[in-house]
């Protein structure tokens, strides 16, 4: 029976994904062995779950009484239609958002061998699994397979697939998938953005992330009553968090990767590394603990709490020390790397264990910011950054936070304004470094 059989490909698939955090080994270990190995490793995430997705579609369309989705939506004279709804927007829907992410490791850059290097191919697989393992472990349903003793006692209004949620999902899948390819795919440097006037990311992406932020202020994600229980629909907050990530890549990522490279031979990087580091921390718990505080997220220990995930935050930066070992050691300022990557990552991978992680948002937003304009005004050989400058992006910080704060909405007005002023930030850095 399908319940049988879930139990083992569920772990079967996280551990399919868990070993491709380390693509190095994992390719050079069946190198050494056969080439037909290492093929199989690849297509092994995106095999099982297809056969995960076969085994539901089979119950579903079979009206298979053990299955929990059809006990909870489906009566015996269920047209074709009604299960297809239940189909694609059931609680299987996490699977059809991650099988394009699994089809990315056995793709395998094919047809790009001339262009992307081999560890830009390792470190995209290794973000790739991130995401994946980090999403599938917070939502991936197998309740709907092995579960039965939460079988409904009376059946559930049924989901349907609404034309506007498909594209939303749509959308963000294009988005992420491109962040990734911006993020590690062959760089022209600073100069290729001057034919789109220093966009951190092009107008077609821009306006994706546009009609995200529409779609954002109406979906009540992350308004005041949606933090009594930030569970209560994890599968769209978790979609909200990889559509930050994209953002993440799009506008920090790719621009930092090649701000940096503009710096100089890097003396003082040391100071600038403390400093950043410091600094990213500071913003954090100010700013976290204050979205918090007003929102009462998630009661009056809201101030403990934010210094709880800062914490942990912190300890992700403090594995800096590990950064050649897991081959973050190539870049311009490879030290700074994995601090950015917590702020680029921490409150995604942070859900996982703390539901109001998504404050660490805005904070992590302006610590960006300060580690990209940070090394610009403490290394020696660095082009100094204008006084006006560094006093505009102060005062946008203020004024974002500020009105964020006055405006007694929370997150729902910080995500919107701290994008914008993100998005003009690495546009403002790229300019300066190109100069």
């Amino acid at each position: 029976m399908l319940g049988d059989e879930m139990p083992w490909l569920v772990p079967l698939f996280f551990g399919s994904i868990a070993i491709w955090l380390f693509p190095k080994v994992v390719e050079s270990f069946a190198k050494d062995r056969s080439e037909r190995l290492l093929m199989a490793l690849r297509w092994l995430p995106f095999t099982l779950l297809a056969v995960i997705l076969s085994l539901r579609m089979s119950s579903i369309l079979g009206h298979d009484t053990d299955h929990l989705e059809v006990v909870s939506y489906l009566q015996a004279d269920s047209s074709l239609t009604d299960r297809l709804h239940i189909l694609f927007a059931g609680d299987g829907i996490v699977e059809w958002m991650l099988l394009p992410l699994t089809y990315l490791f056995a793709w395998n850059g094919q047809g790009m061998k001339g262009t992307w290097k081999d560890e830009h191919m390792q470190k995209f697989k290794r973000t790739v699994a991130l995401m994946l393992l980090v999403s599938a472990t917070l939502f991936f349903d197998d309740s709907a397979y092995i579960a039965p003793e939460s079988f409904p006692l009376t059946q559930i209004p049924s989901p349907s697939v609404d034309m506007w949620v498909a594209i939303t999902l749509l959308l963000v899948e294009i988005l992420v998938i491109s962040g990734l390819m911006s993020m590690y795919g062959p760089s022209k440097g600073v100069e290729a953005y001057r034919d789109r006037k220093f966009l951190p990311a092009s107008p077609l992406v821009l306006t994706g992330f546009a009609y995200l932020a529409m779609a954002f202020m109406d979906s009540s994600v992350f308004d005041s009553a949606w933090w009594a229980d930030p569970y209560q629909d994890d599968k769209v907050a978790m979609m909200w968090m990889w559509i930050f990530v994209a953002f993440n890549l799009h506008v920090f990522g790719r621009p930092i990767r090649d701000i940096d490279s503009k710096l100089g031979v890097g003396d003082g990087r040391s100071r600038a590394l403390a400093f950043s580091i410091g600094a990213s921390l500071g913003v954090l718990i100010i700013v976290t603990s204050w979205l918090m505080h007003q929102q009462d997220a998630p009661d009056a220990t809201a101030i403990r709490s934010a210094f709880w995930l800062v914490g942990w935050i912190s300890v992700m930066m403090a594995m800096v020390l590990l950064l050649p070992l897991l081959g973050f050691d190539d870049g311009a300022r490879p030290e700074l790397d994995w601090a950015r990557w917590a702020l680029l990552f921490g409150p995604m991978i942070l859900f996982v264990m703390h539901p109001y992680s998504p404050f660490l948002l805005l904070g992590s937003w302006f610590a960006l910011i300060a580690t990209m304009v940070l090394p610009w005004m403490l290394e020696r050989e660095a082009n100094t950054l204008p006084v006006w400058q560094v006093v505009a992006l102060s005062a946008g910080m203020i004024a974002v936070f500020s009105v964020t704060l006055l405006s007694g909405q929370g997150m729902v007005i910080a995500v919107p304004l701290g994008g914008m002023f993100a998005t003009l930030s690495s546009m403002m850095m790229l300019r300066h470094a190109a100069a």
